[in-house]
C-alpha cells in the first residue's frame, strides 16, 4: 500500500466528517452563470454574440448530441450515418461524460489495402481519447459495428469503457467491463473535447431570423478553418463552400443548434497520394441548460462487481478519490 495516497485519504476523510468538508465533496455551492444576453452590449456582433454563446458552454450545465453524416465520397455507399456523440456536462458539480458511437467506416475501409485513409482527417472529434476511439472503430470489421465509448470525468475519479453497450440517447449512460479508477481531473481535458467552435476573428452574418431565434452563418474556406477545431487537418484542403451555422435562442443569447457543413479533400491510395472529396454534416442540438447531469455511468466492473464504477471497492481508492475531490474543489 502507499503510504503517501493512504495519508493523503485519511486526510481527505477527516475533512468530509465535518460540515464543510461534507459540502465540498458533494459540490454544494450557489451557481447561477449568467446568460450570454445578460449584457448584449459586450457582444454587439454576430461574432460575439456567437463566441458568447460558445463561452456559455463551459460554464452552465447542458446536454448536446452531435449526429455525424457522410453526405457524399467516393465509395458509392453515401449518404450514410458515421457518428453519434452526446455530452453531458454538470459544470455545477465539475461532472462531465461522453458516449461515442461509432456506426460506419466505409470510406476508411475502402482503401485500406491501397494504404487506406488518415482516420484522423475525417475525425469528428478534436481531442485524443475521441481521435482513438473513431480510428478503432474505422478499422474494425464492419460487423462488430457499431462501437461504442463512454469517458466519464468527475473531482476525485474516471471511468471509461471501450466495448460499451448500446445507449439511447435519453437514458442513463452505461458501461460493462472497461476500466474505473482514481485520478486529479486536471490530468484531463477539462472540459473534455474542446469547444466546437474556437475564438477567431472571422466574420459571421444573419442567415435566418425568427420569433424564438436567430442564425448566424460562416463560410469560406480560411474563416472555416479559423472558427472549426480541425488539428490535423490543412487549410488548402478546406473547400470554399465549407460553411457553420449557429442557432441561438433570442432572449438568452444561448446556442440550441449548430450545423457545420464540412467539404474536404482526403488523400488515399498508395502513399496517400491521390486526392478525394468527401462531405459530412455535422449536426449538434444543444438542450437542458441548467438542469443537466453526469453523474457516473451505471454498469459492472471487469471482477463483475458494481464497486469499481461506484468508486472502487479499495478503501484506499475511495479515500484517494476523497482527497482529489478536495484538492480540486
Amino acid at each position: 500500500m502507499n503510504r503517501r495516497r493512504l495519508l493523503a485519504g485519511v486526510g481527505a476523510a477527516a475533512a468530509t466528517a465535518t460540515g464543510y468538508g461534507a459540502v465540498r465533496v458533494a459540490d454544494l455551492r450557489p451557481y447561477d452563470p449568467a446568460v450570454p444576453a445578460a449584457d448584449r452590449r459586450s457582444t454587439p456582433t454576430p461574432r460575439g454574440r456567437v463566441l458568447a454563446a460558445v463561452r456559455h458552454l463551459f460554464e452552465a450545465d447542458h446536454r448536446s448530441v452531435t449526429r455525424v453524416t457522410v453526405e457524399s465520397d467516393w465509395t458509392g455507399s453515401a449518404p450514410y450515418r458515421l457518428t453519434r456523440h452526446r455530452e453531458l456536462h454538470e459544470h455545477s458539480r465539475r461532472r462531465h461524460t461522453h458516449v461515442l458511437t461509432t456506426l460506419g467506416n466505409g470510406v476508411v475501409r475502402l482503401d485500406r489495402e491501397r494504404d487506406g485513409v488518415e482516420a484522423r482527417t475525417l475525425s469528428p472529434y478534436a481531442t485524443i481519447n475521441a481521435h482513438i476511439h473513431f480510428a478503432d472503430a474505422t478499422f474494425a470489421d464492419p460487423p462488430t459495428l457499431p462501437e461504442r465509448f463512454v469517458f466519464h470525468v468527475d473531482d476525485g475519479r474516471i471511468v471509461y469503457d471501450r466495448d460499451a453497450p448500446a445507449q439511447a440517447v435519453g437514458d442513463p449512460v452505461a458501461v460493462d467491463g472497461g476500466y474505473a479508477g482514481t485520478t486529479p481531473v486536471d490530468d484531463f481535458e477539462h472540459p473534455m473535447f474542446g469547444e466546437p467552435v474556437r475564438p477567431h476573428r472571422a466574420p459571421w452574418t444573419e442567415h435566418e431570423r425568427s420569433d424564438a431565434t436567430v442564425t448566424y452563418r460562416l463560410s469560406g474556406a480560411d474563416a472555416y478553418a479559423r472558427a472549426v477545431p480541425l488539428p490535423f487537418v490543412a487549410v488548402d484542403a478546406i473547400h470554399d463552400d465549407a460553411a457553420v451555422r449557429a442557432t441561438l435562442d433570442r432572449d438568452t443569447g444561448r446556442l440550441t443548434r449548430l450545423v457545420d457543413d464540412r467539404h474536404l479533400d482526403v488523400d488515399v491510395g498508395v502513399d496517400r497520394r491521390d486526392v478525394r472529396t468527401v462531405r459530412m454534416r455535422l449536426v449538434t442540438e444543444i438542450d437542458r441548460y441548467g438542469d443537466a447531469s453526469a453523474p457516473r455511468p451505471r454498469g459492472e466492473s471487469d471482477d463483475g462487481s458494481n464497486g469499481g464504477f461506484l468508486g472502487g471497492a479499495d478503501p484506499v481508492d475511495r479515500l484517494t478519490a476523497l482527497a482529489f475531490d478536495l484538492a480540486t474543489y
